[in-house]
């Protein structure tokens, strides 16, 4: 299948049969595995919200809406913020004719075919798909737009940083050795711990949307 088309999300094996009212609450181990310990809508990571307590289970079709309860692939692990924005909200037969649904990550991929996002860090609708699933859910909202454009301004400087590296242990490489050099090597070290300072932030960060 082709990359570009294949789901964002992967699921593996699906938790054992759950039955009963709160039934798929047995699925969230599994849940939070699969999604990457990551808000299957708006992509933050547990860490950055506090831990997974900031995470609950969704019904990607509400329960209210004719959605089933302990279906592991209705189930999403999301963020507090997205899911109660979502509640219950389901597009209507008449907007479903005209495309306007939740992209659904674990069917399709929703980024760079629903969606893009800008250098200013705002997603921007390509489908009435993307259209409803940004509005609906607030992906825009103010402090998804400051962590996107935080995560942007941690690679460019990861990147400033690695290529001063490099020149930097060029210089190194072509000098002999004197108290200059011995500064040098230590400002070498400096940029190594920057470097795995901004990479493990980065591992964190929202992930990287298809850009516009």
């Amino acid at each position: 299948m082709n990359q570009r088309m294949s789901p964002r999300i992967l699921r593996q094996e699906s938790p054992p049969v759950m039955r009963g009212r709160d039934g798929y609450r047995n699925a969230e181990s599994y849940l939070r595995r699969d999604f990457d310990f990551r808000c299957a809508y708006c992509g933050v990571h547990e860490q950055v919200m506090g831990g997974p307590q900031a995470f609950c289970i969704d019904h990607f079709k509400p329960r209210s809406r004719g959605g089933s309860v302990n279906e592991y692939t209705n189930l999403y692990w999301v963020c507090i913020p997205c899911n109660m924005i979502k509640h219950d909200k389901w597009p209507t037969s008449e907007q479903l004719s005209c495309g306007y649904r939740f992209a659904d990550p674990c069917r399709e991929q929703d980024s760079g075919t629903h969606f893009v996002e800008s250098d200013d860090g705002l997603l921007h609708a390509l489908t009435p798909c993307g259209e409803y699933h940004i509005s609906t859910l607030r992906l825009n909202r103010a402090w998804l737009q400051h962590q996107r454009r935080t995560r942007i301004h941690k690679w460019s400087r990861l990147k400033e940083v690695y290529q001063l590296q490099e020149e930097l242990e060029q210089s190194i490489g072509n000098r002999l050795e004197d108290d200059t050099t011995q500064i040098m090597l230590e400002l070498f070290s400096f940029l190594s711990q920057e470097i795995e300072v901004l990479r493990d932030e980065l591992t964190v960060a929202i992930p990287m949307w298809q850009r516009l």
